[in-house]
């Protein structure tokens, strides 16, 4: 109950919700606010609108809430609250900003936010996109077609498959490497590998062309003969497997599988007009899923693994994560996976991203630490701890 009244208080009082004519979309209004680190405002600025449009769509949809409550004696032991919204910023405008104070930089905005996916909506998606750092995706996909002499991911000139992911999101406003100089100095063994179900291997190769997100997987097509009511012509079938990782951490976005099938005179064409149909309904399956799970991100909470180094001991491991939990503005949960050799690996639930994190961590100074950041991904942080005598 005491979570909700914060929330409440937290949040600016909405106008009464105006709908268009569909009943989709509602126009409110929201306040964020952003830490001002080393005097850096415009990076303030930025956090505050993300928190506003986070805080909007909050307001509007409302939140799925899930509450683990222990009572006993009707004493309420434990209550975590976990919220989900299923609704997206469309677009928005800023009302007013400004220094709060010194170290809180305050905006207003007016936000026009729809229930729902954001699949169908390509304003929404860009926004969606420039949320998440517009994210540069790369596609590695095993071709293998009736009658091919070769068919290895190597070869550019069978990219029926990977053509067709890339024209699927990229006319939603995905961004791709530079495919044709990545292939020039890919590595045979690892992309096989990663196509083969390597997670670590394509994680290496997302790292080393400078993507954000690999789509891997697998495009086979067959001819299937002895069907007289097609006469001289060939029916081609081909199956599509996908996989999107994060490369930052290595974790499986999405994944998706599909059928296809097309008849031509030529075997090896009704084999790529299959493997092209198979391959356009998993790329537009694997986007959707994508969009989904950056749309959740950026509206609840996201998990990022943190690993802590300089520990002495269990104790200060303990005290850490009681200041870091206690302190810090935007963290919902914070669970230890492991603790050895002086380093501990904590998942944090946040209210943000990992930047976003790094940086109220580094505005705020625990009581008994010294925190020193050694590296920053979407996903993961590394920290240095110094346990400060008494």
């Amino acid at each position: 109950m005491v979570n909700l009244i914060l929330i409440t208080l937290f949040l600016i009082s909405q106008q009464p919700a105006q709908e268009t004519s569909s009943g989709e979309v509602a126009i409110v209004e929201a306040v964020g606010d952003g830490s001002i680190v080393q005097g850096d405002l415009a990076k303030a600025r930025d956090d505050a609108i993300e928190n506003a449009l986070r805080n909007a769509v909050e307001q509007t949809v409302g939140m799925l809430l899930s509450s683990e409550t222990i009572t006993k004696n009707f004493m309420t032991i434990d209550d975590r609250i976990y919220s989900r919204s299923t609704g997206y910023v469309q677009r928005y405008e800023i009302l007013n900003e400004g220094k709060k104070n010194d170290f809180i930089y305050e905006v207003k905005v007016k936000a026009y936010v729809k229930k729902g996916m954001v699949k169908d909506d390509l304003a929404a998606i860009g926004l969606l996109l420039r949320r998440k750092n517009l994210p540069r995706m790369m596609v590695l996909i095993q071709e293998n077609n009736v009658g091919s002499a070769s068919g290895t991911v190597i070869d550019v000139n069978l990219n029926t498959a990977e053509n067709t992911v890339m024209e699927t999101f990229m006319s939603r406003g995905f961004s791709f490497i530079d495919q044709e100089a990545a292939k020039a100095k890919l590595d045979r063994t690892r992309a096989l590998a990663a196509i083969s179900g390597d997670v670590e291997a394509a994680k290496a190769l997302g790292l080393a062309f400078r993507a954000e997100v690999i789509i891997v997987g697998k495009a086979v097509a067959k001819a299937v003969s002895g069907m007289k009511m097609l006469g001289d012509m060939k029916s081609g079938q081909a199956d599509v497997t996908l996989r999107a990782i994060d490369v930052s951490n290595g974790e499986i976005i999405a994944v998706s599988s599909k059928h296809g099938a097309a008849v031509h005179i030529d075997e090896i064409t009704a084999g790529n007009e299959a493997i092209k149909k198979a391959t356009k309904a998993a790329a537009e399956d694997l986007m959707n899923k994508i969009l989904s799970r950056w749309q959740a991100d950026v509206t609840g909470t996201q998990k990022i693994e943190m690993a802590v180094y300089g520990f002495k001991n269990f104790n200060q491991v303990y005290s850490f994560k009681n200041e870091f939990s206690s302190i810090l503005r935007g963290v919902k949960g914070l669970y230890s996976h492991g603790f050895q050799a002086g380093q501990a690996i904590f998942e944090v639930e946040f209210e943000g991203n990992s930047e976003q994190l790094v940086l109220e961590l580094t505005r705020k100074k625990l009581p008994h630490f010294d925190v020193e950041v050694k590296e920053q991904t979407p996903s993961r942080i590394t920290i240095k701890v110094t346990y400060r005598e008494e």
